[in-house]
């Protein structure tokens, strides 16, 4: 007896206090930081296995990347009960092995943060990474620093925290500690601590509410250019419309804006956010707060509608997502198609865009479709491999993603006489499943056909299985929007090439001559071409097309456009060199021509009027 008590004793000593239940208890000190990197310490839960292996993800829910968090883990160290250092095996690059795991009492190792990695080492996506910036700001995503033992993803997590008194964790995770200078979270499961990222700061919050939801909007400015309250007061119609287009009631009680502003672009070279259950996390440059609403407010309307889907709808590839061999579920048409036609629908609807506005939008996310990726490939066959065979064509759920579901909602409109809307599908679509019911990948299109018509089942089979074009022209008639996919007119043009943007040369070039008209062949454009002048001033990529849509406006027949260029000559040098030649009219394809028709019959106002007006 003797004995066992001074074991238990030195075991209180090392430990603190050895753990003998089913929870990870895991802590992080934010004040101990150093070279951007943090220190992370676990009492496991208790284990019978003989040998166990620790992992950290290999991917996460909503990045659609593989990332390998495990390459940001050093110093990894185990601990049996009497404090002796075990022998540990570094078997990949996401997992150690750890033998007689029944003793196993302890782990340690540093985590080094993911903005100031190596920029060629597949750079993460910065919402979904860390950030440590000593005093300043702690961005944390759990999922860098925290990881799990293999077959124990739903232990419950109790995360303790120690941070300056002055700092503020910004969260949808509740602190069931009062303490100023550290905070407890009591995290149900693994796939609740990566849903739930935290942003230490010196506070800059502000709250609103929408219906019975409190809404956090948290933001870090490092040259403090905008505000939360300001940002706040700018984001507030939105979240209301949001609301009201949602049924004035929200499926979350709490949810959170975490907003990091940046000096300057990031290692993955990209802006955006990505959302979660209770919150969305966001990576945009600094500015102000005017300047900031209008990206705000079409980064956000995305991500916010991303509490219907995924969280009320979801697969089980999803619900229990697999961080070793992530599986891929074979309906981001929904999961982001849905979600980003609802964030401009609901923007037209409330009267933030024109109608007008809201055609443009359709047009840009037909060409992006069009030009951008492989326009026929089935989107179910992208979705299920869009980690590997397909992740090139990934982005493409922003673009082809959100005109299935706009012809899907007017093919719903037509059918029902402006009766039954996609929104009127999501909804029933949440009730038959919900956040803690997933279905089978195969079953959801059968159940969207039995909530709608049979019709739908053809339109999946074509167009969302199938690899047919979108009928787009046939269901933007059905709200009286005359929309052409190609159109061939007499216009003024810069010559009908492909015109690029070269990062290496850092100008905008001719990367084709696959649709040169007649005007082209007389200006004498020859493929890579960089462009220098136009007309004798200078063009900057950033703002070529500004200057070529006023040229076009300004331009008329018999006037001489002077483009100045870079071009190889036969001694393989760039030389400069002016092409120039009269303007004139010549025939030009155009793409995705849309606009309102003149006289809608009674049947497309109808259907008009339930598109574009709340209901």
């Amino acid at each position: 007896m003797r004995k066992i008590t001074v074991l238990f004793a030195a075991l209180l000593i090392f430990h603190g206090a050895y753990s003998l239940d089913s929870s990870y208890h895991y802590s992080i000190d934010l004040t101990k930081t150093d070279e951007r990197m943090l220190s992370v310490e676990l009492i496991p839960p208790h284990l019978t296995e003989g040998k166990i292996i620790f992992s950290m993800p290999k991917m996460v829910p909503g990045t659609y990347s593989i990332y390998d968090f495990g390459r940001f883990v050093e110093d990894f160290r185990a601990y049996d009960l009497r404090g002796k250092e075990m022998a540990v095996n570094h078997t990949d690059v996401n997992s150690w092995e750890i033998d007689n795991a029944e003793n196993l009492a302890k782990i340690s190792y540093k985590a080094r943060d993911t903005y100031h990695a190596d920029k060629k080492d597949n750079p993460v996506f910065e919402p979904a990474g860390t950030d440590l910036e000593k005093d300043t700001c702690y961005l944390l995503n759990l999922h860098t620093m925290l990881g799990y033992f293999r077959g124990h993803t739903k232990q419950s997590i109790e995360l303790t925290i120690d941070h300056k008194t002055n700092f503020y964790g910004s969260t949808s995770l509740v602190d069931i500690d009062k303490s100023s200078e550290h905070d407890r979270y009591l995290i149900g499961t693994y796939n609740e601590a990566v849903d739930n990222p935290i942003m230490y700061s010196v506070p800059d919050t502000a709250h609103i509410r929408v219906g019975t939801s409190d809404i956090l909007i948290s933001l870090y400015s490092p040259g403090h250019k905008s505000d939360a309250k300001t940002l706040a007061t700018l984001l507030d119609t939105m979240l209301q419309d949001q609301g009201k287009y949602l049924g004035g009631k929200l499926p979350v009680d709490k949810y959170s804006f975490l907003i990091y502003l940046a000096k300057r672009e990031g290692l993955s070279g990209s802006f955006g956010a990505l959302e979660h259950s209770y919150g969305s996390m966001y990576y945009l440059i600094d500015g102000s707060n005017e300047t900031l609403a209008p990206t705000m407010r079409d980064v956000a309307s995305h991500e916010f509608f991303h509490i219907v889907t995924p969280l009320n709808i979801h697969s089980y590839e999803i619900a229990d997502f697999d961080f070793d061999q992530p599986q891929m579920s074979e309906h981001l048409w929904l999961y982001e198609g849905t979600t980003e036609y609802h964030a401009h629908k609901m923007q037209v609807q409330y009267g933030l865009i024109s109608p007008q506005q809201y055609l443009r939008v359709i047009k840009q996310k037909a060409m992006e479709a069009m030009f951008g990726f492989n326009d026929s490939l089935s989107f179910t066959e992208m979705s299920k491999g869009c980690l590997d065979t397909f992740k090139d064509q990934y982005n493409n759920v922003y673009s082809k993603g959100m005109l299935i579901s706009l012809c899907l909602d007017l093919k719903l409109l037509h059918l029902s006489r402006g009766k039954y809307s996609i929104m009127n599908l999501i909804q029933d679509l949440a009730k038959n499943y919900g956040k803690d019911k997933a279905f089978k990948d195969e079953e959801l299109i059968p159940k969207v056909v039995s909530l709608t018509y049979p019709e739908i089942k053809t339109f999946f089979d074509d167009y969302v299985i199938g690899h047919k074009e979108l009928p787009m022209e046939e269901c933007l008639a059905y709200a009286g929007v005359d929309y052409k996919r190609i159109k061939t007119v007499k216009t003024i043009s810069l010559g009908q090439c492909e015109i690029s943007y070269s990062p290496e040369a850092q100008k905008m070039y001719i990367s084709s001559l696959k649709n040169i008209n007649d005007f082209g062949r007389a200006m004498g454009y020859q493929k890579g071409d960089l462009l220098v002048k136009m007309n004798g001033k200078k063009i900057a990529p950033t703002q070529f097309r500004n200057m070529r849509e006023k040229w076009y406006v300004k331009a008329h027949e018999g006037e001489t456009l002077r483009i100045s260029i870079l071009r190889i000559n036969e001694r393989g040098r760039l030389a400069k060199k002016v092409l120039k030649a009269k303007v004139f009219k010549s025939d030009t394809r155009t793409y995705n021509v849309i606009k309102f028709e003149e006289k809608p019959n009674e049947e497309q106002q109808l259907i008009k009027k339930a598109w574009l007006e709340a209901q």
